[in-house]
């Protein structure tokens, strides 16, 4: 892990602000705060400067994108081809997430698919051929309640 930054409440207000809009306005951000423009920009580049704002991106509705369907998965590996089979399923377009666990599983992967069907083949064809891989549990999330980064 880095260095733990504590963020002032300027930086926090800049933050909350871009998890909400990540293209608002240095000027709405200065109306929304009353802090000038130049001091965001300023704290901004700070921020970015040092790795607190990793990236400024878009969120998409998966649906909309033909992505109805979403599961977890646990994967045990094998102890010594471990290392090589995360980064193979880091490769599978179709999981966007992929965690080292502690426990009876060793990863724990988010993986999307058009349907149910698409999903067993993502999981039967491409996630069980990975090399090192040596069981599954897969939980099919039927709905997202809550999905966000922690607050600042």
């Amino acid at each position: 892990m880095g260095k733990r930054w504590d963020l002032d409440k300027v930086d926090s207000a800049i933050l909350r602000l871009l998890q909400k809009d990540s293209r608002m306005s240095y000027q709405e951000m200065s109306k929304q705060t009353g802090i000038s423009d130049a001091t965001i920009q300023f704290r901004l580049k700070r921020m970015k400067a040092r790795g607190i704002i990793d990236k400024f991106t878009v969120v998409a509705n998966p649906a909309l994108l033909g992505y109805a369907v979403m599961a977890v998965i646990l994967v045990q590996t094998d102890t010594d081809k471990h290392d090589d089979a995360k980064l193979a399923l880091a490769k599978i377009p179709e999981i966007t997430e992929v965690y080292s666990i502690l426990g009876e599983y060793d990863l724990l992967i988010k993986v999307w698919a058009g349907s149910l069907t698409e999903l067993n083949t993502v999981m039967n064809v491409k996630i069980r051929a990975v090399d090192g891989i040596e069981d599954l549990l897969e939980m099919v999330v039927v709905e997202r309640v809550k999905e966000e980064m922690p607050p600042v």
